[in-house]
């Protein structure tokens, strides 16, 4: 008898129904591992039922990737969060390079491990699994939707100017389809002028529709910053028809806008999620010099009264940020698109770190946040 011990081979007793029960349960990095058991095990975590369970299972994971495209778009930077989790007293963290056959324009988005980006070449919008290496284009709007729109086409300059239209990209639970949303920047004529256009394109259709015009201001150049998504909906920034800021949710299910009334009358930077709750930056310039920002989180989802201060900070000319992202369910990263260097702000002691990261240029145009995921596009071809 050997007395080598086989970690598998206890798991050959149980039934299958009840190894078929555990596995959508495990993070994608055990299930990848889990692959090579055997060509049983392989054919079940590849299956699209169950990516799909997998996903219904893990509603709201952490993120474990930030994604960071530098000012010159010749690369992009991944950055593995659990170096944030690990930091003691000036520790850096460094930035590994990927491999991207193509320059990116910018990163508009992410979910369950796609990444919603431009290509720089043809000004195509494309879906990236950085994972597996996976890009798929998406199509231009056709003339059916919209004769002369194109993402931004200005057909007086010959001009593609995607950066100022705002995109968001998110799952469809309800039927299994990953969906992206562009408000467009121009306004839609004989309308009223705040009216922009507003389109969302299907994956498991590979078509885009218009949808009615979106009737929301965007505010500011915040208001552009791709959709948060959360609870089966996206989340942005606006400005209202009575001019007060608020949050525009888009439910992908149904396709239609609802506001969350915002905490206080501060002027609101973005939104983001920490441990699948929204939070929301507002700023307020009117008590000092420098600008004040609160963090308030929203317990009960699109409950306004659940609305809860986090914490109060001052930005200075040494301190300034630009995004607010999750890095686990109780620290915040706070960036700056023209450093790298990064504040990581712990919720239950109310401490800063800086955190310089190493290995990538100085200064990126855009960022995400990315989770481990089983997804693949080539199940949707």
């Amino acid at each position: 008898m050997s007395d080598t011990y086989n970690p598998i081979s206890p798991l050959n007793h149980l039934p299958p129904e009840l190894i078929e029960a555990i596995l959508p349960f495990l993070p994608p990095k055990s299930l990848g591992r889990f692959k090579s058991v055997s060509k049983r095990w392989y054919s079940l975590i590849s299956s699209p039922s169950f990516i799909k369970s997998h996903i219904h299972n893990n509603p709201n994971p952490n993120p474990t990737q930030l994604i960071l495209l530098p000012n010159d778009n010749k690369s992009i930077y991944s950055v593995d969060i659990k170096q944030f989790n690990t930091l003691t007293t000036s520790a850096t963290v460094t930035a590994k390079r990927l491999n991207v056959r193509k320059p990116l324009l910018m990163i508009l988005g992410s979910c369950n491990g796609l990444v919603l980006s431009c290509d720089m070449y043809d000004n195509t919008l494309c879906l990236l699994n950085l994972n597996m290496g996976h890009t798929f284009k998406l199509p231009y709007i056709s003339e059916k939707e919209y004769d002369t729109y194109e993402f931004g086409y200005d057909s007086d300059t010959d001009d593609y100017e995607k950066e100022y239209d705002t995109y968001g990209l998110g799952y469809d639970s309800s039927t299994d389809d990953y969906k992206v949303v562009v408000i467009s920047h121009m306004s839609v004529p004989d309308s009223d002028p705040d009216s922009k256009f507003l389109f969302v394109y299907s994956l498991r259709n590979n078509s885009w529709k218009r949808l009615p015009d979106f009737s929301y201001q965007q505010h500011d150049v915040y208001s552009l910053c791709p959709g948060v998504l959360l609870n089966n909906n996206l989340h942005w920034v606006v400005k209202s028809r009575r001019s007060t800021m608020t949050i525009a949710a888009f439910d992908l299910a149904n396709e239609q806008f609802r506001e969350i009334k915002l905490p206080n009358s501060f002027k609101c930077s973005q939104v983001f999620v920490v441990g699948g709750k929204l939070v929301a930056v507002m700023r307020n310039g009117l008590l000092s010099p420098n600008l004040i920002f609160e963090l308030w989180v929203m317990e009960e989802y699109g409950v306004p009264k659940s609305w809860k201060k986090l914490y109060i900070f001052e930005e200075t000319m040494d301190l300034s940020f630009e995004f607010f992202v999750q890095v686990s369910n109780r620290d915040i990263l706070l960036g700056n698109n023209k450093a790298n260097e990064f504040v990581i702000y712990n919720m239950d002691e109310g401490r800063c770190t800086s955190v310089p990261i190493e290995g990538c240029p100085k200064g990126f145009k855009s960022y995400a946040t990315c989770v481990e995921g089983l997804e693949s596009l080539e199940r949707f071809r």
